[in-house]
C-alpha cells in the first residue's frame, strides 16, 4: 500500500502485507544485505522468504561492456578474414564459438541476479 495525492492505494499484484519486528542489530543486518543485493527491499525479502537464490555480481556492467568490445573486434577480424586480408578463419571460428558460450553464461548470471 502507498499514499498518492492523499489517496490510499494498494499494490494489485501483491495485495497482502506482512509486518515483522526486528532488533536494531537484525534490522541493520537486513538493511546491509538489501543494499549489497542492489534489489528493492520488498523484492530482496520476498526472494529470501521464498527460498530463491539472491545473486550479487559486482562489476557485471563493466564486464558486459568489455565483452561487447571484444565481440566488436572479433567481428572486424572475421570480416577481414572473409575478405582475404588475414588468414585465421579457423581460429576465428573457434573464438566465435567460445564467445557464444561466454555470452550464454553471462545471460544465465544476469537472469539469476534478477
Amino acid at each position: 500500500m502507498y499514499i498518492s495525492k492523499g489517496v490510499l492505494k494498494m499494490n494489485r499484484a501483491r495485495p497482502k502485507q506482512i509486518i515483522i519486528r526486528a532488533s536494531e542489530e537484525e534490522f541493520n543486518y537486513i538493511k546491509s544485505k538489501v543494499e549489497m543485493s542492489k534489489l528493492k527491499q520488498n523484492k530482496y525479502l520476498l526472494k529470501c522468504a521464498l527460498g530463491k537464490e539472491v545473486v550479487v555480481i559486482d562489476g557485471l556492467n563493466d564486464f558486459t561492456l568489455e565483452l561487447k568490445r571484444i565481440g566488436n573486434n572479433l567481428n572486424q577480424l572475421t570480416k577481414a578474414a572473409h575478405e582475404g586480408k588475414v588468414n585465421c578463419a579457423a581460429e576465428l571460428q573457434d573464438i566465435n564459438g567460445e564467445m557464444k558460450e561466454v555470452w550464454q553464461l553471462l545471460r544465465s548470471l544476469i537472469q539469476r541476479q534478477h
